[in-house]
């Protein structure tokens, strides 16, 4: 029997745990990325040199390798390039239409206005616009953030007009089409939420959300953690659901994870912020699994199969994901974990090694490393979380 080939589009340490997924079911695993010291290549049959964002080259790539699927898996800025890839080779998969949809932020606030939903007001500007023209009438602070990015990359909040060219500049780097989006900042006082979901033939079957938390000193808007499950009244959290199941539908999108972000303002008023139509980075399927016994690195695969997708009966255990990260740029010299908090951890996922460098944290790409923690009840999780840089220490020698 011929064995399956699939192409996964990058091969970075939140990716592994679904290459290894395809090599224990004894599948073919091709990938590509253009960092070939990337970890998951190691794992793969083959690897190939080409970005992920590189729709024909990847088109180029498929037509060359054969695979009978192409998956994206934990990368918002792969996911239209798998769409895209899969649509035109005839492969299982979402339409690249559907992924835009939920991929690129302007187009997903425009899905959100025409049908009603909550969505704050917003203008998307050009490399080559008059700014403070097209920002005549907002209402500050904006946010200012690329189009097409991910990972909390060139995000800022600005609070004043004068502030506005500089960060449109800002994020205009980390934006491929070169397209900025400015928003009226919406508040999250009462919640924020975040999490994943599952979705088989254009329904939400799953959902599994927590609280965001965030780094305030280098960058405020990267979160450095998610807490399982959401603190949020049971009403609001399947306000929620029912506003994301819809959303969904209007997309278009038929098959696989999402990630959910979304804010409860201080009117109590609910707001979709971001649905990507991909799982969780920094292991997030890997700590929902924990949290559930929802395995979505098998779903996955199995919804390309064909297979039926079984959702277990849960009530969600205390489990946290926490981003190991440093304030300023300089190289590692050690990780301390207090011996108080060692009993709580699951995994421990360390990117960067002592003497390594490392990136102040503004982004999501700029982690250390994840570590997956179980608790025994909420109060405790809380604890530890509120002030966990108290019980884990990142020492780094600043560089000159």
């Amino acid at each position: 029997m011929l064995r399956k080939r699939i192409l996964f589009l990058g091969g970075a340490y939140a990716q592994i745990p679904i290459i290894r997924e395809a090599k224990n079911r004894n599948m073919y695993v091709i990938t590509c990325d253009y960092f070939p010291e990337n970890p998951g290549h190691k794992l793969a049959d083959e690897y190939f040199n080409v970005s992920t964002t590189d729709l024909n080259g990847v088109l180029k790539l498929a037509e060359k390798v054969k695979p009978d699927y192409v998956v994206a898996y934990a990368s918002d800025p792969a996911a239209p390039t798998a769409a895209y890839v899969s649509e035109k080779l005839g492969l299982p998969g979402n339409s690249y239409h559907s992924i835009l949809n939920l991929a690129h932020k302007h187009i997903f606030r425009n899905l959100l206005k025409s049908n009603g939903f909550n969505t704050p007001r917003f203008e998307v500007i050009s490399q080559d616009e008059k700014v403070l023209e097209k920002l005549r009438g907002m209402y500050y602070p904006l946010i200012i953030k690329p189009i097409d990015s991910s990972g909390s990359k060139g995000i800022s909040r600005i609070n004043y007009p004068d502030q506005s060219l500089q960060a449109i500049r800002d994020a205009m780097i980390f934006s491929r089409e070169k397209k900025v989006i400015a928003e009226e900042y919406i508040d999250n006082q009462i919640a924020d939420i975040h999490g994943d979901g599952f979705v088989v033939n254009g329904k939400l079957v799953f959902t599994c959300l927590g609280d965001h938390i965030y780094n305030g000193t280098v960058n405020p808007f990267n979160p450095k953690g998610t807490l399982w499950p959401t603190k949020l009244e049971s009403k609001k959290v399947n306000e929620i659901v029912e506003h994301v199941s819809q959303i969904i539908k209007l997309s278009g999108f038929l098959n696989g994870p999402v990630n959910i972000e979304a804010r409860i303002n201080i009117k109590g008023e609910p707001f979709v912020m971001e649905i990507g139509p991909r799982s969780g980075g920094h292991f997030v399927p890997q700590a929902i699994e924990l949290a559930t016994g929802f395995n979505m690195v098998k779903a996955i695969l199995d919804v390309l199969l064909g297979k039926n997708i079984e959702i277990p009966n849960y009530m969600v255990k205390p489990v946290a994901y926490y981003a190991v990260h440093s304030n300023f740029t300089g190289f590692l010299q050690s990780i301390q974990i207090d011996n108080e908090i060692k009993p709580f951890i699951w995994e421990f996922h360390q990117y960067i090694q002592p003497g390594e460098k490392v990136n102040s944290f503004t982004g999501a790409n700029a982690a250390i490393g994840i570590i997956v923690f179980l608790f025994n009840e909420r109060k405790e999780m809380d604890y530890y979380l509120s002030d966990i840089e108290r019980f884990i220490n990142v020492r780094v020698l600043a560089s000159k």
